[in-house]
């Protein structure tokens, strides 16, 4: 596995997304729909049909500042992860951490539930 930077790649996007089900939480996977969102926008003004000079202007400035809030979302993602214990010291997730995680969640669950 390769180590999450900031600049996550879709395989690690989707990885992420699923670390939802593991913390009962779902600001990851939310945290990653708006990534992906900003990035589909900046793809989208990089890519814009601009047939006056003035409209490539625009579109270029909309492609830099969006690629600032692209960043930034990265960056929330990974201090996120970080807060959360899910990357070890080499930026990975820790797929034991999970697993620990998922299994005191089932008996979190268990106990709430009265069976014993």
């Amino acid at each position: 596995m390769t180590a999450i930077t900031p600049q996550f790649s879709d395989e690690e996007l989707q990885e992420i997304c699923n670390i939802s089900d593991v913390i009962s939480c779902e600001c990851p996977a939310y945290l990653v729909g708006l990534l992906r969102e900003v990035r589909k926008f900046r793809y989208y003004t990089a890519n814009c049909p601009k047939e006056e000079p003035q409209a490539l202007e625009i579109h270029q400035w909309l492609e830099g500042e969006t690629l600032h809030v692209e960043r930034l979302m990265s960056e929330i993602i990974y201090k996120f992860m970080q807060r959360e214990g899910l990357l070890d010291e080499n930026g990975q997730l820790v797929p034991r951490l999970l697993a620990d995680r998922a299994y005191q969640a089932a008996i979190k669950q268990h106990d709430s539930a009265g069976y014993y």
